[in-house]
C-alpha cells in the first residue's frame, strides 16, 4: 500500500460503520451494488482535498462546499449519509440534487449521472470548462474522475488534463492512486 492510499484510507474509517450497515442491510445479488454506491459516495467528498479550484470571488468565504447528483441519482439518502457533519476546508457539505447540468451551478464536485433529459455526454459537454470536478460512472464520459469496477472493488481513472481545461488541479498523491491518468500536455507523459 501507498503512502498515499494509507493517508487516503484513515478518511473513510468514519464512514465505514454506514458502509457496513448499507451491506448488512442489502440482501444477496445486491449487497455488493449497495456497497459500492457507499464507497463511491465517500470518495465523492474525500476526493475534494487533492483538487484545487481557481478562487471564487462571486462567492462567500462562508458558503457551504457544494456536491451535486445531476440526472438519475443513484445515491438515494447513501451521500447525504456519507456527508453528514463532513466539512472541506471549514465549509459545511452541502448535497444538491439537479435534473439538468448548467454551466454556473454552485457545485465544486458534480457526480453526473444523466437521465432522459440530459444524457452523461450532454452535461459534460456544457460544463467543458467550468471550475467543477466532474465525476462520472462512464469511462468514455470525458470527465475527470470515472469511477470504474474491477474485480469487484471501486476504483477511478482521472483524465488531468480535462481537469487543466476546467482550471482545477489534482494533487500528484490522488493522481498516483487512479488506476489510469490522461496525462496534461506537456507534463513530459505520453497519451
Amino acid at each position: 500500500m501507498t503512502v498515499a492510499a494509507r493517508s487516503f484510507l484513515p478518511g473513510l474509517l468514519p464512514a465505514l460503520p454506514a458502509l457496513l450497515a448499507i451491506s448488512l442491510s442489502a440482501g444477496g445479488a445486491t449487497a455488493q451494488p449497495r456497497l459500492d454506491l457507499a464507497v463511491k459516495a465517500t470518495f465523492l467528498y474525500k476526493l475534494a482535498p487533492f483538487v484545487d479550484w481557481p478562487p471564487d470571488p462571486a462567492g462567500p468565504a462562508d458558503a457551504g462546499f457544494d456536491i451535486c447528483v445531476v440526472g438519475d441519482d443513484p445515491f438515494g439518502p447513501t451521500l447525504d449519509h456519507a456527508v453528514a457533519g463532513q466539512q472541506i476546508g471549514g465549509r459545511p457539505i452541502m448535497v444538491r440534487r439537479l435534473p439538468l447540468a448548467a454551466h454556473d451551478a454552485p457545485c465544486k464536485i458534480m457526480f453526473i449521472a444523466g437521465s432522459h433529459g440530459q444524457s452523461v455526454h450532454d452535461a459534460l459537454k456544457i460544463m467543458r470548462g467550468a471550475p467543477v470536478l466532474t465525476v462520472t460512472d462512464d469511462q468514455r464520459s470525458g470527465a475527470v474522475i470515472d469511477f470504474v469496477i474491477d474485480q469487484g472493488r471501486v476504483h477511478f481513472r482521472i483524465d488531468d488534463q480535462t481537469a487543466a481545461d476546467d482550471g482545477l488541479a489534482v494533487s500528484s498523491k490522488l493522481l498516483s492512486l487512479a488506476v489510469t491518468v490522461n496525462p496534461r500536455r506537456g507534463s513530459g507523459e505520453r497519451r
